[in-house]
């Protein structure tokens, strides 16, 4: 899986008040770009999930996602790619704080999740441009007559007849000609909260309304409407039923033309839609021309919501929202995203599909829940412990504990204060120190206590000079235990694989380079790998990391018997002689030392770029053999000599680069093959 270091910054031209994205990459098919940021703001909101749950709709990689609000448990942070606290939009330094996280973070595309929030990023809208930051909202005045319930009529005035009428308290009670009952509601409110039926005059008087609260006719369902009698009773009871309802999405573009739009009707509990079912756009046809008229001269752009019902007269409107909505990603998935279209589509100008509704399906909604990781946001633990503070402790599950790596690794993570260490082997660790050992068969018979794992770092595999039947067993096993850990979902899963999946190649090799397996232990990581990525597009609770690492060398018994450097930096430093082939090829190897430091590292980090991630881990530089050889008999003695090939049968370089390990997760290794030659000497 390609993962990228955002280079690309666009530019934001103003054209007709709107923003276009516009990059010195450009071409008249669009933008080039690395990778696009989108900032979800309000992310725990109704609106912000919606957002997010389209966002995964996209094709793979085409953004990365940061979460923006100010509680660390919100349910749909989990679901980004990143996120970070801000403070609230009702803050004085929300804008500053705002401008500078986005900077932080490389965002070039806003996403406003609440009303109230809307209205404040488009007011801000110029300052935001000036640090090309895209608010994907539209301009102020707009945004503010959206608000203003009690003067759509006036403010979309080609599209009057189709608005119930509204009043304010005043007005009521003076009109004669009013019929009630009434729709009490406040003037700029949303997401229909505050809501209140008013059955007579008599309930008017009782009510003490300034300027924050409108008056409006209700929009009664049409009379061959299934839900008419039932919304006529539950007026008489107080209750404003919401059944009925019409959702209408509008989407346009920088030159406020309409570009896609869809309806349906919508059964809401609470305020909030639970199901929606598609409907023909034929009955708004009339208002959608009218309304596109006003859209047109106050210059709209992105997402326009309205709301309204279908009654004898016709299609009246209650409500209009300029921004995406709770059933946004509920839309996405029966075919219409919106988000995809207006991001992609309008905004980069790359190869999207219309959106379009299916008229096949319906959409339903219903209570989800999750396991929130809350450690990011803690306190960790200190040494000195100050009373009655809380004692924050990541729980670590190791696989492979009793292996070579494994048990160097193992000692790291038992000397450090903020890690609680549990085992997973063929037998059972008694090494102390282990909070809890276990076998392979107490995990797979569920006897194993998992609960309250919070990193699973499975470093479990045969090695690579076992047979391809061991191979295929390993790939067994890690699905077994990869399933068995799943049951807990724990925050991370950190799977160590090799750099032998790339196989040779005479050049440098990265994340995103392609995969040649050479070999049945390379192939067997790469299954593994799959079935982690498979395993991360099925849930938004865990993080996998894939740690694709060098070939690792050091004066280690198992190493020198079974690694080729290892074993002549051993013969070299007891005064014997190696005779090498091949003494041009360069393969990265990794010191042991950085290798279980790295472990180490990503085992503590909190933070992750995507929630599948594959990192590269190797040494700053590749020396040839010849050269590891010229500085080894150097170095610790012994002496060596160059065995003549065909230059046709020299086999190709192995070298990874692990910049992207320096650049977005601070690691890097610290010794170089002087430091490990040096190594076996003392």
């Amino acid at each position: 899986m390609r993962s990228f270091v955002c280079r690309y910054r666009p530019l934001f031209l103003p054209i007709r008040s709107n923003l276009f994205v516009r990059s010195s990459k450009s071409t008249d098919t669009g933008c080039h770009m690395d990778e696009l940021v989108v900032g979800i703001c309000s992310i725990g909101s109704g609106v912000g999930q919606s957002v997010i749950d389209s966002c995964k709709l996209f094709k793979p990689g085409a953004v990365q996602t940061v979460g923006l609000g100010n509680n660390p448990s919100a349910f749909g942070a989990t679901e980004c790619d990143r996120s970070r606290l801000i403070p609230s939009y009702y803050d004085d330094d929300y804008i500053e704080s705002l401008v500078r996280v986005a900077t932080e973070e490389n965002i070039t595309v806003l996403i406003p999740g609440h009303d109230d929030e809307a209205y404040l990023l488009a007011k801000h809208r110029d300052l935001l441009g000036k640090h090309r930051i895209c608010v994907l909202a539209a301009a102020e005045p707009l945004v503010a007559a959206c608000r203003d319930k009690y003067g759509y009529a006036r403010a979309f005035k080609e599209a009057a007849p189709f608005f119930v009428r509204s009043f304010t308290h005043q007005e009521v009670l003076a009109a004669e000609d009013i019929i009630f009952p009434l729709i009490r509601k406040p003037r700029s409110g949303y997401a229909s909260q505050s809501i209140s039926v008013v059955a007579d005059q008599r309930a008017l008087h009782a009510i003490e309304d300034g300027e924050s609260h409108i008056y409006q006719e209700i929009a009664m369902p049409a009379s061959n409407d299934c839900h008419a009698a039932d919304y006529s009773k539950g007026l008489l009871r107080g209750e404003n039923r919401q059944v009925g309802e019409i959702s209408l999405q509008l989407i346009f573009d920088q030159s406020s033309q309409l570009r896609a739009c869809c309806a349906t009707t919508n059964r809401l509990a609470n305020g909030v839609p639970i199901e929606i079912v598609p409907l023909d756009l034929a009955p708004l046809e009339h208002f959608i021309e009218a309304f596109c008229r006003s859209m047109q001269r106050l210059d709209a752009f992105g997402p326009i919501n309205v709301q309204g019902r279908i009654t004898d007269d016709g299609f009246k409107v209650f409500e209009i929202n300029p921004r995406f909505t709770g059933i946004t990603g509920l839309r996405a998935k029966l075919g219409f995203n919106e988000v995809e279209y207006v991001v992609m589509g309008l905004l980069m100008k790359q190869p999207c599909l219309k959106p379009h509704l299916s008229l096949r399906h319906a959409g339903v909604r219903q209570v989800a829940s999750k396991k929130v990781d809350l450690a990011p946001f803690l306190q960790p633990t200190s040494s000195s412990g100050s009373r009655g503070e809380p004692s924050i402790v990541k729980r670590v599950l190791l696989s492979g504990s009793s292996g070579l790596l494994g048990g160097l690794l193992l000692d790291r993570l038992l000397s450090d204060s903020g890690l609680e260490v549990s085992t997973v082997d063929r037998c059972r660790n008694e090494r102390k120190g282990i909070s809890r050992a276990y076998c392979f068969e107490d995990l797979l018979s569920g006897m194993a206590d998992l609960r309250g794992i919070d990193v699973v770092l499975h470093g479990a595999f045969a090695r690579p000079h076992h047979a391809p039947a061991d191979h295929f067993a390993a790939v067994q096993t890690s699905v077994e235990f990869l399933r068995a850990c799943m049951r807990v979902t724990p925050a991370k899963i950190i799977f160590v694989s090799s750099q032998s999946v790339y196989g040779t190649s005479k050049e440098i090799l990265s994340e995103a380079s392609l995969l040649c397996p050479e070999g049945s232990y390379a192939q067997a990581k790469v299954l593994v790998e799959e079935h982690l990525k498979s395993l991360s597009q099925m849930t938004r609770e865990t993080r996998f990391t894939v740690l694709r690492l060098s070939s690792v060398m050091g004066p280690l018994e198992s190493l020198v018997k079974q690694e080729a450097y290892s074993s002549m930096m051993s013969t070299l430093a007891n005064g014997g002689e190696v005779s090498a082939r091949h003494v041009s090829r360069r393969i990265s190897k990794i010191d042991y030392r950085d290798a279980v430091d790295a472990l180490v590292h990503f085992t503590k980090l909190e933070s992750q770029h995507g929630f599948f991630d594959i990192v590269n881990i190797g040494p700053d530089t590749t020396p040839s053999l010849g050269e590891v050889l010229d500085g080894a008999a150097e170095a610790l003695g012994g002496s060596y000599c160059r065995m003549e090939t065909p230059t046709t049968e020299v086999p190709g370089d192995l070298i990874i680069s692990s910049r992207k390990a320096h650049h977005q997760y601070a690691w890097r290794s610290c010794h170089d093959m002087q430091s490990t030659i040096d190594s076996f000497r003392e």
